[in-house]
């Protein structure tokens, strides 16, 4: 690194220090976004540390799935910790974590689903905290650019269950996961005015299975790209049994067929049908499934004057499970927005 390089990351640095000590949040937010585009990331990672440590954590005791008014921060990243309603807890954890950055003047909101990752393994429930400093939050990072999409990313406690790699957002016996997020995001876009037609759900893997099963709950119409989706989950035992304490498939699907199964939870009634953007890798096993839901939505939802947008796109990813490098993945999810939030020309 030169010396030009050296001088501006000590500046950066500089800065940075003076936020934090006056608690000048949306002022780190901006100097992060600057940061990005000019530092190489060793130095921003020495700067900046864990990037949701450094943000206003805003812990929500009462009324779990509301934020009120006065709790909604424009301009300034926020992480908000949630508890489950009436004190219950899932997996030994009663709440979760969602990171929240809502723009200046933005209309428009993306919502990342954390994916699995086989690191996530070695943890712990004790490591479900943010100053443990090994939470994730899918899309994060993406969040500090210079577009005005806000971004929501949501925590998945699953991820800490010792020896799985996610909870698959399936939630438990008790806790409909999926349908509480969806209700919290629909609080946040009323107070924030960001109309749910104008917001992406995002997730690949593990994911995509979360954004599409939360999109169904909405009460208006929100947009999908789900990536190489698990789709339906009943014929994993060793998960089911843990989660639900049983695993007879039929049993699963008739008691939690919606928070197992996007083919289940998509042949309901819903009160508001999502749009769906399918990006499967053609070298996976679940290529045949995401193609088999994808029929599945288009013989149910695209009838003649359903205005309801729907693609089905391949890459060819690793040999096994995998997803589109960095690059590639974030020109998908601009291409989804565009496409799926167009009115429909159908009539």
């Amino acid at each position: 690194m030169n010396t030009d390089s050296i001088t501006l990351a000590k500046k950066i640095n500089s800065q940075f220090l003076d936020f934090k000590q006056q608690k000048q949040f949306s002022n780190i937010a901006k100097l992060l976004t600057y940061a990005l585009q000019v530092n190489s990331s060793h130095y921003n990672q020495q700067i900046f540390g864990y990037i949701p440590q450094i943000f206003r954590e805003i812990e929500l005791s009462k009324a779990p799935n509301r934020i009120e008014k006065q709790e909604l921060y424009i301009g300034e990243p926020v992480i908000y910790k949630i508890y489950y309603p009436a004190e219950k807890k899932m997996y030994g954890l009663p709440f979760f974590y969602i990171f929240c950055y809502l723009k200046n003047n933005s209309g428009r909101l993306n919502v990342y689903f954390q994916s699995a990752h086989p690191q996530y393994k070695n943890l712990s429930l004790d490591d479900y905290d943010l100053s443990k400093e090994k939470i994730s939050f899918e899309g994060c990072v993406s969040a500090f650019n210079d577009d005005d999409i806000s971004v929501i990313s949501i925590s998945d406690p699953g991820q800490f269950i010792p020896g799985f790699t996610s909870s698959y957002y399936v939630g438990s016996a008790e806790v409909n996961f999926v349908q509480l997020i969806s209700k919290v995001l629909e609080n946040i876009c009323n107070l924030s005015g960001i109309s749910p037609n104008e917001t992406l759900l995002f997730g690949s893997s593990a994911g995509s299975f979360g954004a599409l099963l939360s999109s169904t709950y909405f009460a208006q119409k929100v947009n999908v790209l789900a990536v190489n989706s698990q789709i339906f989950l009943q014929n994993r035992g060793r998960l089911m049994k843990f989660f639900f304490g049983f695993s007879e498939q039929k049993k699963l699907l008739a008691e939690f067929g919606n928070q197992i199964s996007c083919v289940h939870r998509f042949q309901q009634k819903l009160n508001s049908i999502p749009n769906i953007y399918i990006l499967a890798n053609i070298n996976d096993h679940l290529y045949q499934r995401n193609f088999d839901f994808y029929q599945m939505y288009l013989s149910r939802f695209t009838k003649k004057g359903g205005e309801n947008q729907s693609v089905f796109d391949s890459y060819y990813g690793i040999n096994g499970h995998g997803r589109p490098e960095t690059s590639s993945l974030k020109a998908k999810i601009r291409i989804a927005r565009e496409i799926l939030t167009m009115k429909s020309t159908m009539d």
